[in-house]
């Protein structure tokens, strides 16, 4: 059925059916003619033979009798006969004569003799006498098939040719389509520009006008979309701040002990709230921009820097945090970029992390790549969870923590603009925990450096 649904495999069959019967045509067409004319070349060959008898006898006065009665040709099993003298010569493997009548006319005609068909030439010589030359017409079919066969030989040979010609044709045509559909599967969820169809057919070039119409649709929507989430974001700036600040107001006031439980759970959905509309900001901001200029970034300042911000939340939750970070690792990347992949690494496995967990962060060179590991003992992500989880928004059924859904998706936004990978995996045997891998490509220019005791142990 897929082989069907081929345009490939569709033009193909068709071609080579088309091919087959025009093969056929012309084999037959040329079988025909070259059996037609070897036999119209035979009839020649018989009119010779008489010609021949004929000068024969102009230069010898006793007719034919130097021929001496043999056959003429045993080969071609030609016969030559004088009609009034009766028998002359012999039909190959018999001396009894052709009993041929004596008022046949001259010319080429086919007889019956003996119950063998055959093909005779009579001519009347000058001195009266009928010489009859003759030729058995299975012989003159035979070496007429045989002629006609060596013309469809080459016919034959070349169909198989001419299929793999064909074949070759085709996927040469059809490779600009190929390109195209390899180019939009290696194209990023972000990368929507319209795809370039200079060397397109031009029977393809109304889908692919679709497609780049629609790809511009989309781009729209997207950017419509992001615009809504950045400015839904800043409106939601001003009032959090304001609200943030009437709950301090009342923190400072002399509250009753019913009314300060509440105080400290709306002072808690007021920080998710501005750590929230902190993360839609830095997703537009991502999402809204061009590649941003990349310098050699210190991996292990920007990573002793995030864990200073973050140790408060850590020791809040009794946290054990542990870093094997080398110091003289680098990578081309922006600097905010970089400190956002890892502090939404890092606060995602505080966040979901029981109290009393352990978080641990590793960061080394590893081949061609630099690798970053973290992980925690966390209640971790089912299997068929870990990719939806790289989605904005999403959180899984097992997430208790309080996290809006968007650490993954930023880390994997700015990995994937890095060119970089993500993998997420348990952390223990017993699919507990969390692990999540990134490996950032080293450019092929600059080696990485040789590991050195400059490391630092966080804990």
């Amino acid at each position: 059925m897929s082989a069907l649904r081929s345009l490939q495999a569709r033009l193909a069959l068709c071609l080579a059916g088309v091919m087959l019967i025009a093969a056929g045509i012309a084999g037959t067409v040329s079988y025909r003619t070259a059996f037609h004319e070897v036999n119209e070349l035979q009839d020649d060959q018989l009119r010779q033979m008489s010609a021949l008898a004929k000068r024969r006898h102009l230069a010898t006065p006793y007719g034919l009798q130097d021929l001496d009665n043999q056959v003429v040709d045993v080969g071609a099993r030609i016969m030559v006969q004088v009609l009034h003298q009766g028998a002359w010569g012999d039909v190959e493997g018999a001396e009894l004569p052709l009993p041929l009548a004596a008022d046949l006319p001259d010319g080429l005609q086919t007889l019956e003799v003996q119950g063998q068909q055959r093909r005779l030439f009579l001519r009347t010589l000058p001195g009266g006498e009928r010489v009859a030359v003759s030729q058995s017409t299975a012989v003159r079919d035979e070496v007429a098939h045989n002629a006609g066969k060596t013309t469809i030989v080459p016919i034959a040979a070349l169909i198989p040719v001419l299929a793999l010609a064909m074949i070759a044709l085709i996927r040469h045509m059809l490779a600009p389509v190929l390109r195209l559909a390899q180019e939009l599967d290696r194209r990023g969820d972000d990368q929507l520009a319209p795809l370039d169809d200079s060397d397109v057919p031009s029977e393809v070039l109304p889908f692919t006008a679709a497609i780049n119409r629609l790809l511009h649709r989309v781009e729209l929507a997207l950017a419509q979309q992001r615009r809504f989430v950045a400015d839904a974001a800043h409106e939601l700036r001003t009032p959090l701040t304001a609200i943030s600040l009437q709950a301090e107001l009342l923190a400072g006031l002399n509250l009753g002990e019913q009314a300060r439980p509440r105080l400290q759970s709306l002072q808690r959905g007021i920080l998710r709230a501005r750590h929230l509309v902190a993360q839609l900001l830095l997703l537009a901001r991502l999402q809204g921009r061009e590649d941003a200029h990349r310098d050699a970034v210190a991996v292990g300042l920007v990573c002793q820097s995030v864990l200073e911000d973050l140790l408060p939340l850590a020791d809040h939750k009794q946290i054990v945090l542990t870093a094997n970070v080398d110091m003289a690792c680098s990578v081309h990347s922006d600097a905010m970029d970089l400190s956002a992949v890892l502090r939404n690494l890092i606060d995602n496995a505080i966040r979901y992390t029981q109290p009393g967990g352990q978080v641990g962060i590793d960061i080394a060179y590893h081949g061609a790549a630099l690798h970053i590991r973290v992980s925690d003992n966390g209640p971790g992500v089912p299997a068929h969870e870990r990719e939806l989880v790289l989605s904005p928004f999403y959180r899984g059924a097992a997430a208790t923590g309080s996290g809006s859904g968007l650490g993954l998706a930023i880390v994997h936004n700015i990995v994937q603009r890095m060119a970089g990978t993500v993998a997420l995996n348990a952390s223990g045997p017993d699919a507990g925990g969390l692990t999540v891998r990134i490996a950032l490509p080293i450019p092929s220019t600059e080696s990485p450096a040789l590991p050195t005791p400059d490391v630092l142990h966080f804990q």
